[in-house]
């Protein structure tokens, strides 16, 4: 299975869930008491616009941590649910300030972003042992965010110096 199709088969795996919360979670009397719509992802395609497509991914991931924890044990909510949820959120902050620097500070931020998502893939996992996520709400997370670190590295490989341009040619 190539690339285009691992993501394609994740996105739909994504729809899937996402319907299937949206046709038992929907409740018209309480989402009306409340005063707000229910939480609803509604395209999971790649905009046209000019976001880059490692932004996308995460909001992407983002979103559907978002949704998969809602209804997590209580005795969980307030350890490794929010840490799912915070760094969920700091890998997007991290990439904004990423793309707001230049030079080193660039790439710092860029590696602040990989670690926060090798510490997410740690924390779902973690959360998928104490029965907080399904095994397969795990594995959709884990490829989302092999497919958000594959979009960084190519970031990160086009933010270095090239190796010409890091020495100056000393005269000789």
């Amino acid at each position: 299975m190539n690339d285009v199709e691992m993501i394609e088969k994740v996105n739909e795996e994504i729809k899937a869930e996402l319907s299937e919360y949206d046709e038992n979670n929907s409740n018209p009397k309480t989402d009306k008491d409340v005063g707000r719509k229910s939480f609803r992802i509604t395209d999971f395609d790649t905009p046209k616009d000019r976001e880059m497509a490692v932004f996308t991914h995460a909001k992407k991931l983002s979103q559907y941590i978002f949704v998969i924890t809602e209804k997590s044990p209580a005795k969980f909510r307030w350890n490794i649910t929010s840490r799912l949820l915070n760094t969920s959120v700091e890998i997007i902050e991290d990439l904004y300030r990423a793309n707001y620097e230049r030079g080193e500070e660039r790439v710092v931020w860029q590696k602040k972003a990989m670690t926060a998502l090798n510490l997410l893939d740690f924390y779902a996992d973690t959360a998928n042992l104490k029965t907080v996520i399904t095994f397969r709400q795990m594995t959709l997370i884990a490829n989302q965010i092999s497919e958000v670190k594959k979009l960084l590295s190519g970031w990160v490989r086009s933010t270095k110096p090239k190796k010409d341009e890091e020495k100056p040619k000393s005269k000789a």
